[in-house]
């Protein structure tokens, strides 16, 4: 037995158009962490590569948020910034 389609399988496909993004990075340079793109209160946690837990600090407003954190030079961390409406996870590789 044989069968032969002649109409697509999917035939209500729907296009979104209104796709709105916002840039959000996180960068390290000269002992600094500078946020953006964030706004409103939140968390930031700063984790080595393996895992372990460095710093956690509460914020009020992450807008251009700034803070200062030594880490030793050439190597990997995880920063996770956490707001009410979303989870953010970058990798930093510090100079």
């Amino acid at each position: 037995l044989i069968a032969f389609a002649n109409k697509p399988f999917y035939t209500n496909i729907a296009t979104f158009t209104n796709v709105i993004q916002t840039d959000k990075n996180v960068s390290y340079s000269n002992g600094y962490f500078y946020l953006h793109g964030f706004s409103g209160p939140g968390k930031i946690e700063i984790y080595s590569i393996i895992g372990n837990k460095i710093k956690s600090i509460s914020a009020q407003n992450l807008a251009d948020y700034k803070f200062t954190l030594q880490l030793d030079s050439r190597n990997m961390y995880i920063v996770r910034v956490v707001t009410k409406i979303e989870i953010k996870t970058f990798k930093i590789i510090t100079p």
